[in-house]
């Protein structure tokens, strides 16, 4: 009998110890604790940007090129960059019932021709502050220290409809006063020839570029009036050395501006050094339909090369 009751206190033991038992206990036991996530990994600290000076403003200027009851154009600021090239700060406001372009067309600074040319889309009732840059670079250059003049043709249209332009005329801004304006003046060199001089302008002949494939015959055209001109070939074609060349020149610049160009020759497989021009030139108005030629302006040259 004692032996049964060991026996029987053994297996309660042991049935008790592999966990099947059902252990019932007064005490509630405490919740497992929740699993811990592991932290996300801390982002990069992000590489710091240099900051550029902030653009100065040392001269005082602002000044309204255009105001009607559609629209109005100012310039609004002069600054310097921190590269010490010049921005010239704009405002374009809409006044009109339509989305307007606003171009600025056969631009030159200090009297200088340059090619780029500014659009900007404005719409209805809406107004645009927009700048631009004059390159230091550019600047010294062309012998000068700042821009004391820019000249233009602004264009304002209409971008729904071709009705005809809202202006379309030929503005100056003077951010020093006109009358320290510095323009630039052309010297013709002694081998320089004059191939046009008339009331609208001069143009001359200064010389040649090789290049792959080609061979540019660089122009100098000085303006003598106040509108934009147009430099074309009539005919469409020249001479060089006797052989008839297919080519297109519509070069156009401003008021009173000198433009440096040049009238491309492809396919030039000539002597080294081209002998002789034969050419006819005239100037047109860009600012009318069809762009006619001016009367009095079309001249026939030929140019003999040193």
């Amino acid at each position: 009998m004692k032996r049964l009751i060991v026996l029987s206190l053994a297996l309660t033991l042991l049935l008790s110890g592999c966990g099947h038992a059902v252990v019932t206990s007064s005490v509630t036991p405490a919740p497992a604790p929740a699993p811990t996530e592991s932290p996300a990994p801390a982002a990069p600290a992000p590489t710091p940007v240099p900051t550029l000076p902030p653009e100065t403003f040392p001269f005082d200027y602002a000044e309204t090129l255009a105001d009607t009851e559609d629209f109005s154009f100012a310039v609004t600021a002069l600054g310097v960059d921190p590269e010490e090239n010049w921005v010239v700060h704009l405002r374009l406001e809409n006044r009109s019932d339509e989305i307007m372009n606003f171009r600025f067309l056969y631009q030159s600074i200090n009297g200088l021709a340059i090619d780029d040319e500014l659009s900007y889309r404005v719409a209805v009732g809406g107004a645009q502050e927009q700048r631009f840059r004059i390159l230091r670079g550019e600047m010294e250059a062309w012998g000068f220290e700042r821009p004391v003049q820019w000249s233009f043709t602004l264009k304002v249209s209409s971008a729904e409809s071709n009705r005809e332009p809202y202006f379309f005329e030929e503005l100056s801004a003077s951010p020093f006063g006109e009358k320290n304006a510095v323009r630039y003046e052309f010297m013709p060199a002694p081998q320089d020839v004059v191939v046009m001089d008339n009331d609208y302008a001069t143009v001359y002949i200064t010389g040649w570029t090789q290049e792959a494939g080609g061979l540019s015959i660089e122009y100098v055209a000085v303006s003598r009036c106040d509108k934009p001109l147009l430099l074309v070939l009539p005919e469409g074609r020249l001479q060089l050395d006797g052989s008839v060349r297919l080519v297109e020149l519509r070069d156009a610049f401003g008021a009173y501006a000198t433009l440096m160009g040049f009238i491309p020759i492809k396919g030039w497989t000539g002597n080294a050094k081209p002998q002789s021009l034969e050419l006819r030139l005239a100037l047109a108005d860009p600012t009318a339909k069809g762009e006619p030629i001016l009367e009095d302006s079309e001249v026939a040259a030929v140019v003999a090369f040193p």
